[in-house]
């Protein structure tokens, strides 16, 4: 059994809303580049955002910058960075001063040697008397022939005020080389330098500039080899670089599933996706990595996480897969004083949700943390850019107080309250008892939902079972395809779910006004996601709320909600799925005995 608790951050508030239309909904690959930055201006102007999009020809345009004068919450075209939407570059940025630097790279899905795949360095230099930015031209840092690519850019400035830029070399074994350039003169020119390492397939990593050392962190595509790195001090000769050794001996999914940050004080936050494609957070002290923190355990190959540091406080959002290739969340922990909070979730529309992105560093004291996102019906369909955001916690860095330890003894089940078994045939409903969200219908065995409700969810609850402290259980099989649920304390906008979902894994959530707060998960117990149960789901308390959730009678999960968002007063019980298809049986509500 899992014990979890809740105390959210802050009031969160999913401001979602569309930015720029994209050719699909993985526009912000690659997870380990950096596609923003927060530029101050002074003169008592608002920071400018700029953000570097790749769109593939929609518009008529290739990589573009957008610009924002408001914290990021509404963009505009500004001006084109690499035009040709044929060629799909992506950038990898860094704010020096007011000016922007810059490189970009081919990254798609597939590589093959091509002579268009080079690398590029650019500077925008601000104009004060304008108010804008001005590129100089782009210099070719790595140069492909028909033979080779150069792939996956990334840049990084040290203490010193070097520039370094590193790629990916496509060899014609079809592994790949790490290679390096260095620029000591602010970009004007650039000194090729030893290779930093060699993988067997398509490479990927980071490099980052951590207070006077340089790490490159590298794997590879499909090979369950270890994580690698490679740490040079600023202070030694240019050409000098630490030898290559094991930095964990996970290795990253792609090689480049990872969002990585300074934590400010020598070390640095990384978040990655391994092999297994589960999601994982590791701390770099300065010398090492340390154990890894599990932060999602469901699998998918989309799941990608974006990072930003607020002062002490690590944001980490990543989308999570409901429904294969159609159905995304966007959740978001926060990490303080060594502890991550559990889930939010931001954003649960049921749409394809890409890669995010997100600023790497923001300041203390603003309103709100957003990230960045593709959406799309689906994995293969146009859509727009999105923003999403968590409002940031007070400062910056007070961290949530700790909640109580959930309620050691579960109350029994007492008198019974309503007991369906759907053994009515109707094809319009389940009778006068239940008051219908979406379409059901009852086949004379079961309950079934009728309806595929991307909006929102098919939702069916029982008049007669309006309680606060009591139980709802059911019989459900959902078949892998999708979640469902059930529902207490319903009222109005606000009630409590236990989800089941196609991972076979169960949540219990909060909902209020349409959105959903991951309290805790676990795993069902059940060898087969496609196999039916019964689920049960306990509420008593009023503050805090405590809930417990069982599958089969073995009680799998319980928590503690804290928070002000909890539903207190007495509400309905019911069913819960956004799909058709589902099957419901042996419903039944009791109330708790105290």
């Amino acid at each position: 059994m899992i014990i979890g608790s809740v105390a959210l951050l802050a009031a969160v508030l999913a401001s979602t809303a569309p930015v720029l239309p994209v050719k699909v909904g993985n526009a912000l690959t690659l997870p380990a580049q950096r596609h923003a930055v927060r530029i101050e201006t002074g003169g008592g102007r608002p920071a400018t955002w700029l953000l570097a999009v790749q769109q593939e020809g929609v518009e008529g345009r290739g990589l573009s910058f957008y610009r924002s004068e408001d914290e990021g919450r509404t963009f505009r075209f500004y001006a084109p960075i690499q035009p040709d939407g044929s060629h799909a570059d992506r950038a990898d940025l860094i704010a020096v001063g007011r000016d922007v630097a810059l490189v970009y790279s081919w990254e798609s899905p597939s590589l093959r040697a091509s002579s268009r795949h080079d690398v590029y360095f650019q500077w925008w230099r601000y104009q004060p008397d304008s108010h804008d930015w001005e590129p100089e031209p782009a210099v070719r840092i790595f140069n492909a022939d028909d033979s080779t690519a150069y792939t996956r850019a990334l840049l990084a400035r040290d203490s010193r005020g070097r520039l370094w830029v590193q790629a990916f070399r496509l060899d014609s074994d079809g592994g790949s080389t790490a290679v390096v350039s260095v620029s000591s003169d602010g970009g004007a020119s650039f000194q090729r330098q030893a290779n930093l390492g060699r993988v067997k397939r398509r490479g990927g990593g980071r490099l980052l500039s951590v207070g006077s050392r340089l790490v490159f962190l590298y794997a590879m595509h499909d090979g369950f080899e270890p994580t690698r790195m490679r740490i040079r001090r600023d202070s030694d000769p240019v050409e000098s670089w630490g030898e290559v050794k094991t930095a964990f001996s996970d290795g990253i999914y792609h090689g480049a599933a990872l969002s990585a940050v300074a934590d400010g004080e020598g070390g640095i936050h990384l978040v990655y996706k391994d092999e297994t494609e589960r999601l994982y957070y590791r701390h770099f002290d300065g010398t090492s990595f340390g154990s890894r923190t599990l932060l999602e355990s469901s699998r998918d190959w989309a799941m990608q996480a974006a990072t930003t540091r607020v002062g002490k406080t690590l944001y980490v959002f990543y989308n999570v897969m409901r429904s294969a290739g159609r159905a995304y969340e966007i959740h978001v922990r926060t990490l303080k004083d060594g502890r991550f909070s559990d889930p939010v979730v931001l954003d649960s529309r049921r749409t394809f949700k890409g890669y995010p992105n997100a600023l790497e560093t923001l300041p203390e004291g603003v309103d709100d943390v957003p990230c960045f996102f593709g959406e799309a019906p689906d994995d293969n369909s146009r859509g727009n850019m999105v923003r999403v955001k968590l409002d940031a916690l007070v400062g910056g860095s007070d961290a949530p107080p700790p909640p109580p330890k959930p309620s050691d003894d579960i109350p029994a089940p007492g008198r019974e309250l309503f007991l369906d078994g759907f053994s009515r045939d109707s094809s319009s409903g389940l009778g006068s008892d239940w008051s219908l969200g979406g379409l059901w219908l009852s086949n004379g065995k079961r309950a079934v939902s009728d309806l595929d409700n991307p909006d929102g969810n098919n939702r069916a609850l029982a008049s007669p079972s309006r309680c606060r402290d009591c139980q709802v259980e059911a019989w459900l099989q959902n078949f892998a395809a999708d979640e469902a649920g059930v529902v207490l304390r319903a009222k109005g906008n606000a009630f409590y779910a236990l989800v089941y979902l196609p991972s076979g894994r169960i949540q219990i959530r909060r909902y209020r006004d349409g959105k959903s707060t991951v309290l805790a998960e676990a795993a069902s117990g059940q060898s087969s996601a496609w196999e039916g149960a019964t689920f049960t789901l306990a509420a008593w308390g009023t503050q805090p709320v405590h809930l417990a959730a069982s599958v089969n009678g073995q009680v799998r999960l319980r928590v503690t909600d804290t928070s002000s968002a909890a539903p207190r007063d007495e509400g309905l019980a019911g069913l819960l799925t956004p799909i058709a298809g589902i099957w419901f049986d042996d419903f039944r509500v009791r109330e708790l005995e105290d």
